[in-house]
């Protein structure tokens, strides 16, 4: 019975941190979509060159569409969205 129990826990710990690892947004600023736009935009830059750029609606589409495809669509809207509200102009 202890035997099992440590398992359990054991099981449910490793998936914890897994999903931890999984929502881990840093250095993106938190928000809406913003596990969705690190794993988008992470797959060609590092973080930090994405997070120290300042986007307007007319770059974060330029280049959602220049490296992954139509910002209409609606992983593009959501990208676009994120980077005009948290990474926009300041």
């Amino acid at each position: 019975m202890m035997l099992l129990r440590f398992s359990l826990f054991a099981v449910l710990s490793v998936g914890c941190s897994t999903a931890a690892l999984a929502e881990d947004t840093s250095p993106f600023p938190a928000g809406e979509n913003a596990a969705l736009v690190k794993k988008t935009c992470t797959e060609c830059h590092g973080a930090s060159v994405v997070v120290s750029a300042q986007f307007d609606e007319k770059l974060a589409r330029k280049q959602y569409k220049l490296f992954v495809g139509d910002p209409d669509s609606e992983e593009g809207q959501k990208v676009v969205k994120y980077l005009t509200t948290y990474l926009g102009p300041r």
